[in-house]
């Protein structure tokens, strides 16, 4: 597919520059490891000074940290595999031009709108970082690491405290990068699908006027046949593309799962608790915090959802099929086809998949178990 045809470009080249680069890789491991040995200060300072109202009121943005930093290894880990698959995509993928016109415009149209929501959660997650910094008022009531550099540095904190601002910068994109890419290659992947469907619809359109004619027609015949043939071999590619996909998705799955869970559960926690005394930009901060952290999460499961509606789809649409014009082999071809799609692809970790309903769960569940820690608090002051 060229350019001009991939209507996810813009994202792709935003996602993949440098993806192989020694230099990116090497700069990433070495600030995730001065990282490391910040949370373990961190965690050290809290188990010394150890309290409740510490722990809720620092929990969100010590956890989303630690989130970062795990989460920045994966590019590192995984980059070789990651770049396998775009590759393999970009030399197996169909061009918009192998369906109609006015398909293309509809498909168009639907990635146009993917695109839009996707640059308001971009302008969304630039909004939390920028607010986030120093120029927009104290940030004591957020970061431990300020009374952490402190007590550990001394007058000499300002320098681990600036420095921690710079290479925030560049794991939170190392974060976001491997999160948007995870959703870029799906969205290409359900692109596919789509394409196959539309190549079915117009595959299947017959002159009602010929009506059973179509029997005797050897020209017809074969190039039902040839279509149906290579749907398939592209069918079998893209659920190539799909389990390695998943594989990997499902090897970075439970850092995200894990530490997204205790992520809410902290927000939720901080904002139950500390509401009534937040001055103004720390409500904004946390709001933005949250909402941003939500939109990564919608756009996460909404992916896995549409995986499971368009490989459902294309059983559907070989359903519909006027296989009663077709000959024998060309019946035994769909028959073959219909085998191959009775099982919809997902992305499922021990039960638990992917989809609209992974969202719910985790804010009921972290809500409950804020509501927990809040009752926990009120009595330690009583």
């Amino acid at each position: 597919m060229g350019e001009h045809d991939d209507p996810f470009s813009v994202l792709r080249m935003l996602l993949y520059i440098n993806i192989d680069s020694k230099i990116t890789n090497v700069l990433t491991v070495l600030l995730v490891i001065i990282y490391t040995l910040e949370h373990c200060l961190e965690i050290n300072y809290m188990i010394t000074n150890f309290n409740l109202n510490l722990l809720i009121r620092y929990g969100p943005v010590t956890t989303f940290s630690l989130l970062m930093t795990v989460g920045a290894l994966i590019p590192v880990a995984l980059g070789k595999e990651i770049f396998e698959v775009v590759a393999f995509h970009r030399n197996t993928c169909w061009p918009l031009n192998m369906i109609r016109e006015d398909a293309q415009t509809k498909l168009k149209r639907q990635c146009y709108v993917v695109n839009g929501c996707l640059f308001v959660i971009v302008l969304l997650l630039l909004s939390t970082l920028i607010i986030y910094l120093p120029f927009f008022g104290n940030q004591r009531e957020l970061l431990l690491c300020i009374q952490v550099f402190e007590k550990y540095f001394g007058k000499w904190s300002f320098i681990p405290y600036y420095f921690y601002f710079v290479g925030f910068a560049f794991l939170y994109y190392q974060f976001f990068r491997i999160s948007f890419g995870f959703v870029y290659i799906f969205l290409e992947t359900q692109l596919q699908y789509f394409l196959i469907e539309e190549y079915l619809f117009e595959t299947y359109h017959i002159d009602n006027l010929k009506h059973w004619k179509y029997l005797q027609d050897t020209q017809y015949q074969e190039e039902i046949g040839k279509s149906l043939r290579l749907c398939i071999a592209h069918h079998n590619d893209l659920k190539k593309l799909v389990k390695t996909s998943v594989k990997l998705t499902i090897t970075a799955m439970p850092v995200f799962l894990l530490l997204g869970v205790f992520l809410y559960i902290s927000s939720f926690a901080h904002i139950i608790n500390f509401a009534d005394t937040m001055t103004n930009i720390l409500k904004l901060r946390m709001f933005l915090f949250l909402a941003s952290t939500m939109s990564i999460t919608i756009m996460f499961c909404w992916t896995g959802q549409q995986l499971i509606n368009v490989t459902s789809n294309i059983f559907f649409t070989l359903s519909g099929a006027p296989w009663y014009y077709w000959n024998l082999e060309n019946i035994k071809i769909l028959l073959t086809f219909l085998t191959n799609c009775t099982k919809n692809e997902s992305i499922v970790l021990a039960g638990i998949c992917l989809d609209y309903k992974m969202f719910v769960t985790m804010c009921r569940i972290s809500f409950s178990y804020a509501v927990v820690l809040f009752n926990f608090r009120k009595q330690s002051l009583i």
